[in-house]
């Protein structure tokens, strides 16, 4: 018997303000197209089960777009493979107040896809085979481990969840511990979800990483993978299957500019940016000790120019006021990033009118806290 492991798809993600031929955000239809390629390849490898651990969605309310477009791959897909599809809500998704429903109980409406989105459930394949116990997010808020053991009746008993492992891998916000209790059990595999780097835990237990970069800090995942795990319950062998879609992530090489005149930079700026052919892609340049002063002086143009070829350009100057306060490792400082992180996370999720520039709504909001000192 094979599983696909998928997680973290973030459908419905918004960045940047590029749009297609279509009208559509040029990252949101990323995103899809790496959707669409991780189904197209798990049809071909013809699994027993598909599981899916969270974060299916980038937001609680996505857009219709994003909603209909789901559940019409999803159709297609159970048109082409009979594998069981079994989902749970990750922390992106789920609803914070019992009058409101997850937007993924659309997704149980699909024959054979089965969504767990609150409590802990245990669901059964239909040959009773295997038995997939599912942790959504909200179940790990106050989680006994007693409630969930592996059940010796079933020939494979997986665990499906979605949370934080460890605090060295966290690159989202909002999730939950996960017992060690739990994960120290007789599992045949345990899917996990919220991480968003390909990570194998120790005996079966597997973070599948997202499928595109949608993350907090994208440039920390410049050079990984994206994909899904593929594996065999019998043989116990594991396969990452990384996919082709995913948009191109370049962090280049930090710029020194001590000691440096603005022509001196502009070159190196250029120079950096002909290095890798940018066109199309995501691209992060960084400048460190730049006074304002030099600042002022750069060659603007040529920076359009460059943000111009690329999906996205972005260009991080930072003088040596910043890089001191950040040596210093000032506490007031580590509160007021994180604080601001969450901030980001919150105002992306946040629900906008027809015609608001998500990046300069995000932007704006950050700016008034940076402004305040908080």
């Amino acid at each position: 018997m094979r599983l696909v492991h998928l997680a973290d798809l973030h459908l419905g993600y918004r960045a940047y303000s590029r749009m297609t031929s279509q009208g559509v955000n040029r990252r949101e239809a990323d995103v899809f197209n790496a959707f669409r390629e991780a189904l197209e390849r798990t049809v071909s490898l013809q699994p027993d089960i598909v599981l899916i651990a969270g974060d299916v969605f980038h937001v609680p309310r996505p857009g219709n777009l994003a909603v209909v477009q789901t559940q019409r791959e999803l159709v297609k897909f159970r048109q082409k493979c009979d594998a069981k599809i079994v989902v749970i809500a990750g922390n992106h998704e789920s609803v914070k107040s019992s009058d409101n429903r997850c937007i993924l109980e659309l997704l149980s409406l699909i024959p054979d896809v089965s969504v767990v989105t609150q409590k802990p459930e245990a669901i059964a394949t239909d040959d009773r085979h295997a038995k997939i116990f599912c942790l959504p997010h909200s179940a790990l808020e106050q989680f006994d481990p007693v409630q969930i053991r592996p059940d010796p009746d079933f020939t494979y008993n997986l665990l499906m969840l979605h949370g934080t492992v460890d605090s060295d891998r966290i690159n989202d916000y909002g999730g939950y511990d996960i017992p060690a209790d739990l994960m120290e059990m007789p599992w045949d595999y345990v899917a996990c979800g919220h991480y968003h780097s390909f990570t194998h835990l120790g005996r079966n237990a597997y973070y599948a990483g997202a499928i595109e970069r949608t993350s907090n800090d994208i440039w920390k995942e410049a050079n990984e993978s994206k994909g899904f795990v593929e594996f065999n319950l019998e043989t116990h062998a594991a396969n990452f299957h990384a996919l082709t879609t995913p948009r191109p992530t370049i962090d280049l090489p930090a710029i020194d500019a001590h000691g440096k005149e603005a022509e001196e930079i502009d070159r190196l700026i250029s120079d950096r940016a002909q290095q890798v052919d940018i066109t199309d892609k995501i691209v992060r340049q960084r400048l460190i000790n730049l006074p304002k002063s030099i600042q002022r002086q750069l060659d603007y143009q040529t920076i359009r120019a460059l943000q111009t070829r690329a999906t996205h350009y972005l260009f991080e100057a930072r003088s040596p006021e910043a890089n001191t306060r950040e040596s210093d490792g000032n506490e007031t400082e580590k509160r007021q990033g994180s604080l601001l992180e969450q901030a980001r996370e919150f105002l992306q999720q946040q629900e906008l009118p027809a015609g608001v520039d998500r990046d300069r709504f995000v932007a704006t909001g950050l700016s008034y806290l940076a402004a305040d000192e908080i």
